[in-house]
């Protein structure tokens, strides 16, 4: 009964390993966009049109449609003393060629890899962050990946002028770049209310940008009460204050160290001198060497004091056209001798060297407590001429342009939907009504690219010998795997690992369901070995003789196997033979 039992088991495993891998899976779309992948199959997928989304009260809603070409000019900037163009790099208002998912949806494409590239548009009038704050929100997709480039969009003081390059004021900078290790970039400039200057400040512990061929959307938010988030694709991934969370810090130190106040000739800040009262022992031998030859050692049996390392080669021949006149003697090259292959060594044998007994380095006085140390010298703090509090950060300097200034080894960089204005809400709305379709529309082009396994055959009654015995195979070798993974790191760690764990915890579990199952019929074995009346006894046996009630006289007519068996019966003992 259990070996039937196991066996159904075994082919029920077998049957659902082969079934559970089948695509199942129907794709009754009739799309509008064939979609060739590596294994020669096509996939069709429709992808939705393009349709212009209205955002009202923006200071910039660029989708890139008609009339773009005319907003954004590309930067004629030249190199210092030249006259080529700094900014060589190509753009392209295109569909994107990788991954698109909104059909007829257009954008701004880096075109040229490995150069700088640069382009800017004018807004219709100055946005004044001072009133409202300031909502940065735009969408960048890598077609071609991303080793080594920028593409991160600038905001630029107004009122700009000139070529636009990388010289140009700007008011803010953000978004991803990745050369190495990549990161989202927050940057802004503040005006110094005393000096007028300007300076940068960074973000601390700026995210990390996804890269892959997806479009992803960067949002930035900056409130009037100075706080900030950053969110890519709609989650947040870094918030905090303009005034604690940059370097460096807006708001200068009230007091600076004296830049004229100098440290007096006669200041001890050593806390430690050497003794000065110290002498040398006069046993202190500074010469003795720290290694010297070990007086113990003796050669090694075998070894060849005779024979050099090198030979010269018996197998070298002089070459034909060698001229001694012209060329010099003529020697064979050295080869390892090869006597020396299975000596301990050979030529002259050394003593090893060990550590020196007496060696005790140079002496040096033990140092005391100072006691004219005065401590560490600092020079004396100041008003600092220069301090002014700022707390009002988030009035940013007034913005007249947009624009992207990057170097890329990349081309593919897309960039679409850029709004700014003051509304967190607008932005919201943005995302889930342009970029959101967009992006689950890329993710269903994606999926639709990838090779398709093919189905797996249906089994016959035929294949279930063979699909047993790999079964018996792969279980065979994960309980070797497994017992090997114990052994090495401990039954717990063993269980989890994956490439045995799974089929462990089901040997151990159907290892106890078969042990307990045979504890149960070698204990009715026993009770009904025993001869024992009583209520146990009783309970245990009732089915048994029930079911065998009617086969008493066929047994009493048949061949006796020559065993008897006690069953309790009625609180008697009844003996069959």
């Amino acid at each position: 009964m259990a070996r039937k039992l196991n066996l159904l088991v075994l082919v029920a495993l077998a049957l659902h390993a082969n079934y559970t891998g089948a695509d199942s899976s129907s794709d009754d779309k009739k799309g509008a966009l064939t979609v060739d992948i590596d294994n020669g199959a096509e996939s069709k997928v429709v992808l939705p049109d393009f349709s212009p989304y209205a955002v009202p009260e923006a200071a910039l809603w660029e989708q890139f449609g008609d009339g773009a070409d005319a907003r954004w000019k590309k930067s004629d900037a030249v190199k210092d003393g030249e006259e080529k163009a700094r900014y060589d790099g190509e753009w392209a208002i295109e569909q994107p060629s990788v991954l698109a998912g909104i059909a007829g949806d257009k954008a701004l494409v880096v075109k040229t890899p490995a150069h700088h590239h640069a382009i800017s548009a004018r807004l219709d009038s100055p946005f004044d962050p001072a009133k409202n704050g300031l909502v940065l929100q735009y969408e960048v997709k890598l077609q071609d990946d991303l080793k080594c480039g920028g593409a991160y969009i600038k905001l630029l003081t107004a009122p700009s002028s000139g070529e636009f390059s990388d010289q140009t004021p700007y008011t803010l900078m953000f978004g991803p770049d990745k050369c190495g290790d990549g990161k989202v970039h927050l940057i802004f400039r503040h005006r110094s209310p005393v000096t007028g200057e300007y300076t940068e400040h960074h973000l601390e512990q700026p995210p990390t940008p996804p890269v892959d061929g997806l479009t992803h959307q960067y949002t930035l938010v900056i409130n009037n009460d100075n706080s900030f988030t950053l969110s890519i694709d709609g989650t947040e991934r870094r918030s905090g204050s303009l005034l604690t969370d940059f370097a460096p810090p807006v708001n200068p130190p009230k007091e600076i160290a004296d830049p004229d106040d100098k440290k007096p000739e006669d200041w001890e800040d050593k806390e430690k001198i050497p003794d000065p009262d110290a002498t040398k022992p006069e046993d202190w031998n500074e010469d003795a060497p720290l290694m010297v030859p070990d007086e113990d050692a003796v050669i090694p049996d075998g070894w060849l004091l005779d024979e050099p390392l090198l030979v010269a080669d018996p197998k070298a021949e002089k070459p034909a056209d060698w001229d001694d006149e012209e060329d010099g003697d003529w020697s064979a090259p050295q080869v390892p001798n090869p006597l020396c292959e299975d000596a301990p060594g050979c030529g002259p044998w050394e003593r090893p060297l060990k550590r020196n007994p007496e060696f005790v380095g140079k002496w040096n006085a033990p140092l005391i407590d100072n006691p004219r140390y005065k401590g560490e010298w600092a020079p004396q703090q100041i008003s600092n001429p220069e301090y002014f509090e700022d707390k009002s950060l988030y009035k940013l300097t007034k913005i007249d342009a947009v624009g992207f200034e990057l170097w890329t080894m990349q081309a593919g960089i897309t960039f679409d939907n850029i709004y700014l204005g003051d509304s967190a809400d607008a932005a919201s709305r943005i995302s889930d009504n342009v970029w959101k379709p967009k992006h689950d529309s890329e993710l269903v082009v994606d999926q639709a690219m990838r090779p398709k396994e093919p189905p797996k055959p249906k089994l016959g009654f035929s294949d279930i010998p063979a699909l047993l015995k790999t079964r018996l195979e792969e279980i065979f070798f994960s309980i070797i795997d497994f017992y090997t993974a114990a052994q090495s790191v401990g039954v717990s760690a063993a269980l989890k690992q994956e490439s045995s764990g799974a089929f462990a915890a089901a040997m151990v579990a159907a290892a106890v369901g078969w042990v307990s199952w045979n504890i149960l019929l070698f204990a009715r074995f026993l009770l009904g070995m025993g001869g024992v009346s009583g209520p146990q006894v009783e309970a245990a046996s009732a089915k048994i003789s029930e079911k065998k009630t009617d086969g008493d006289s066929n047994e009493a007519s048949g061949t006796s196997t020559g065993a008897s068996t006690s069953i309790a019966k009625e609180g008697k003992a009844v003996k069959r033979k």
